[in-house]
């Protein structure tokens, strides 16, 4: 396979912690991602950590039009994540970490 972009991106978690009201929460994250992060002891890093991975996706893919709700990170049963846009055909390979003051991601489009 090709790889037809690369992005990373890296947020402060209190940033995110800040920005957590409803309205935000609802233009950023899906139905799913919400309720696996809010369930969570350390729901601001993971919120963050899916923040970057979207910042990335969007970098890799070179495409600002995309609304970060419509970019869905999941993890896999095994913990990995992944990637999923409704309505668009592409291989993403993501990677995310996080601590208690940052998160970061990078992604490859293929």
């Amino acid at each position: 396979m090709k790889i037809s972009g690369l992005g990373v991106d890296i947020v402060e978690t209190a940033r995110i912690k800040k920005a957590a009201k409803p309205s935000f929460l609802k233009r950023v994250y899906s139905e799913s991602e919400l309720k696996a992060c809010m369930k969570s002891v350390n729901k601001y890093e993971r919120l963050a950590a899916r923040f970057a991975a979207k910042e990335a996706v969007i970098k890799a893919l070179d495409k600002k039009d995309i609304p970060l709700n419509k970019i869905e990170i999941i993890n896999e049963l095994s913990g990995r994540p992944t990637v999923k846009i409704k309505g668009l055909n592409k291989t993403f390979i993501v990677s995310i970490s996080h601590c208690k003051q940052y998160a970061c991601a990078v992604c490859l489009a293929m």
